[in-house]
């Protein structure tokens, strides 16, 4: 009889590396329900498409669902639509109320982390069995009261960011910036916020892509157009559901961003996810916004599913030797250490078996290390570095293209 399989997620990964879990005897969220992998019509990916429903909603959930392990990703999107969206309707064409715009912005700021990373997760993998929901559920129907414009996301992600890889190409690359010093963090998102229509349209067209500078250039100029004309018409409603949320939004992105990216290999900061990316483990965020805290995993392979990340983490923790892993924070957290040059407490959140934690053990040599990679570069450093990519092998994918 065969031995009943250990479910590994982010909620038991710092107990799996201590005791070094053996990775054939585990499963990530999904096989633990009797998943199996199977390939949908039309697509390389692989998705899991037998999951027995516990509940009505999900029996109502899964005939949405191309891989059933997303019914997280329904849950955002459902709840935005019947939340968010009633209450902006209420707010402009009915009455408006100071009370009910305050209540609608706690329930924006509640769900806007969650939204972010439904987006990104859907971005990568499409998510719906109908394209019609792929393409304007989450990008377009919700998408502008969490302060997104239309599909400028995912142009600038996926096109453009996950092809750069934070190269000197890469519209929000962190490279030519000191990355604990706060006027260069604002120099850094002023140009995402003023700028990002002319920097896509601008690197879509030098990349013979000029179909994408177009998209990119028309969704920006769409989207402001059909936003100022309704703040036009009253904009207390678009202040409180619209204007709010797109200024926290693009601040939230941007600082993720620069915090994801903030700790560079010196010799090697071309050379992709374990040179230029972080990773945290084993915190609330990551159950709240789709395992985002595995960066490093995320760049790795960006087809991978979300849920199987702890899992990959587990089976391929030596490559994370000189990486870093954090444990039981957040982003908004370490960027907040770095503008403050608090590395005492970044050091501190480094874990202790796996990653550069396990080889730097003193408060102070970590604090020295995390300096070192904060530093500005030069172009000239960045010239040398070039061709220092090198490859790595990755275990226990599911989901890699044929």
């Amino acid at each position: 009889m065969t031995a009943k399989k250990i479910l590994v997620d982010d909620t038991n990964i710092l107990e799996a590396l201590a005791a070094n879990w053996p990775v054939e005897q585990t499963v990530s969220h999904g096989f633990d329900r009797g998943g199996v992998l199977s390939k949908y019509p039309k697509s390389h990916l692989s998705v899991v498409a037998n999951i027995s429903p516990l509940n009505v909603y999900e029996q109502f959930a899964f005939l949405f669902l191309r891989d059933r392990r997303d019914v997280q990703v329904f849950n955002v999107a459902l709840c935005a639509t019947v939340t968010l969206l009633p209450s902006f309707l209420y707010l402009y064409f009915v009455s408006f109320s100071w009370i009910h715009a305050l209540v609608h912005i706690v329930a924006t700021i509640i769900q806007i982390g969650p939204y972010h990373l439904a987006l990104h997760v859907s971005s990568h993998r499409k998510v719906f069995k109908s394209d019609y929901l792929n393409d304007y559920w989450l990008p377009i129907v919700v998408g502008p009261f969490f302060g997104q414009t239309f599909y400028t996301y995912f142009l600038h992600h996926i096109k453009m960011h996950h092809v750069a890889d934070n190269s000197p190409e890469d519209t929000s690359s962190t490279l030519f910036y000191q990355r604990d010093n706060i006027f260069h963090f604002l120099h850094y998102f002023g140009r995402f916020y003023f700028l990002v229509w002319y920097e896509l349209t601008v690197y879509f067209t030098k990349h013979n892509q000029k179909s994408r500078g177009l998209m990119a250039l028309g969704c920006e100029a769409l989207s402001m157009t059909l936003f100022g004309t309704l703040s036009y018409f009253n904009f207390y409603p678009m202040l409180a559901c619209v204007w709010v949320p797109f200024n926290l939004s693009r601040l939230f992105m941007m600082s993720g961003n620069w915090t994801q990216h903030a700790f560079l290999n010196r010799e090697s900061p071309l050379g992709g996810g374990l040179s230029n990316s972080i990773t945290i483990i084993s915190t609330r965020f990551n159950a709240l916004c789709f395992n985002d805290g595995y960066h490093a995993s995320h760049h790795l392979n960006a087809h991978r599913h979300w849920t199987e990340h702890p899992r990959t983490f587990l089976a391929n923790r030596s490559i994370y030797e000189n990486a870093i892993v954090l444990q039981n924070t957040d982003y908004e957290e370490m960027f907040f250490c770095l503008m403050t040059h608090w590395y005492e407490r970044i050091a501190s959140k480094m874990v202790d078996n796996v990653g550069i934690g396990a080889k730097i053990t003193s408060i102070e040599g970590r604090v020295a290390w995390l300096k070192e990679r904060t530093k500005q570069f030069t172009v000239e450093e960045v010239e040398a570095a070039k061709g220092k990519k090198g490859g790595v092998e990755i275990a226990g994918d599911s989901d890699k293209k044929e």
